[in-house]
């Protein structure tokens, strides 16, 4: 399912721009002609954690972030730039930064300072175009003409914050003494229950959907009116990852979680209340608050509940389901440790191979460790591969993996033939 229009990846800011300049920049190449490296005049607004903690685990080669429209209270976001031409990189490495930001009346000013971190931004289908021309032993020969600079400086937006629009300027020196203007924009600072009045889902479709792309710009004022409407699903309440996600969204936003403590005892549906409950005691917050709303059998229960986790892989029949949890923290994170827990998982190839075999050879495969080892080995690499063709962020990662030296080289190795691996094809053949 598409997310919402706002959430979509490049959210039409760094996707227009590429267009451009490739057109711009091939045109140009044909003329035998250069662009001098320029910085774009539009500032961007990117997720804090987009700085903190995917970059680091990145190459310098990464898909655009997604822009963040709209903030809610507790998040935080940092300020960026584009630069276009030839050593677009370098330039932006050589600049220096400082914005203006006017709040409810406060305005908070940001010393001009050099970037937090500079990243060469892919053209938009550049992992698809570049898996193509892999295929056929090709390099990519054209990966990226832009490089985007994320400020040190970084904004939340207070926990009390009433809506409103923050007014963003900012201005930047050039390594030689020269100064530039960025275009003013605002920054929509929307309350929790302003930003529930146009939620994207109104069902247990819409909300799966929704989940899949939270980690690009997470809602996280959209986590209760998601979580009612799934634990109102006795179906979908009982998936473990679907829980899993709420938890570990709820560990990343201590705002949505009071927000959430609020809303537990007013709930209409005794389900709702006590699955809401149970996430935030897996999330790790205190539940004496509200311990009085339920039971004495509610509350031996919720005191019994065991903390998950996820990464915990035990090669059994249930290895389809954690593959499932740790997609599950993926999607509310963003965060590579549970993709680089599944891609661990390719090293069970052997096992695949002696699966295979049996199955071939007409003999059916006992239930033991290796046969669930190599269920789990097909099941990774085609999730993977899925995965990276609809998430940005895990093509960014499988491509940091493959080339981080600690990585076994017999997982690069399956990195390397994720797409034209038969046992990765989709469980449905397609």
């Amino acid at each position: 399912m598409n997310p919402p229009a706002r959430r979509r990846y490049h959210a039409g800011t760094v996707s227009w721009i590429v267009v451009s300049i490739v057109f711009n920049g091939l045109l140009a190449g044909a003329q035998g002609k250069s662009e001098p490296a320029r910085v774009e005049p539009r500032i961007m607004v990117i997720a804090d954690q987009v700085v903190q903690e995917q970059w680091p685990a990145t190459l310098e080669l990464v898909n655009g972030p997604t822009e963040m429209t709209r903030v809610e209270p507790g998040q935080c976001v940092r300020f960026a730039v584009l630069a276009t031409g030839d050593g677009p990189d370098a330039l932006l490495r050589r600049m220096k930064f400082g914005f203006d930001l006017v709040f409810s009346d406060n305005t908070q000013t940001f010393a001009s300072e050099s970037a937090e971190v500079v990243k060469q931004i892919k053209l938009e289908g550049g992992d698809f175009v570049t898996q193509v021309l892999a295929s056929a032993e090709i390099k990519n020969p054209v990966p990226t003409m832009v490089s985007l600079a994320a400020s040190k400086a970084r904004w939340c937006a207070p926990p009390d914050a009433r809506d409103g629009q923050a007014k963003l300027r900012g201005k930047a020196t050039t390594g030689d003494g020269k100064s530039l203007s960025f275009e003013p924009r605002t920054i929509e600072v929307a309350t929790f229950e302003t930003a529930r009045k146009n939620a994207p889902f109104k069902d247990t479709g819409g909300v799966a959907g929704w989940i899949l792309h939270y980690y690009a710009a997470p809602d996280p004022a959209l986590l209760w009116p998601a979580l009612r409407i799934m634990a109102g699903d006795q179906t979908a309440a009982k998936g473990s990852n679907t829980m899993i996600f709420f938890v570990s969204a709820l560990k990343t936003s201590k705002t949505a979680a009071e927000d959430l403590m609020l809303k537990i005892p007013a709930a209409e549906d005794r389900h709702v209340r006590f699955y809401s409950a149970a996430a935030l005691k897996m999330a790790g917050y205190s539940m004496e608050s509200l311990r009085s709303g339920f039971t004495e059998n509610e509350q031996k229960l919720l005191d019994s509940l065991p903390q998950p986790d996820p990464f915990n892989v035990v090669p059994d029949a249930q290895i389809g389901a954690s593959q499932d949890m740790l997609w599950s923290v993926f999607f509310a994170t963003g965060k590579i440790e549970p993709v680089r827990a599944i891609a661990s998982q390719l090293a069970w190839a052997d096992d695949y191979r002696k699966f295979r075999k049996t199955v071939d050879s007409g003999r059916k495969p006992e239930l033991n460790d290796s046969t669930f080892r190599a269920v789990g080995y097909g099941a990774a690499g085609w999730s993977l591969a899925a995965l990276s063709n609809q998430a940005p962020l895990v093509a960014d990662y499988l491509d940091a993996i493959r080339a981080a030296p600690d990585t076994p080289s017999a997982i690069k190795n399956e990195l390397a033939h994720l797409f034209d691996n038969p046992a990765f094809r989709s469980p449905k053949g397609k």
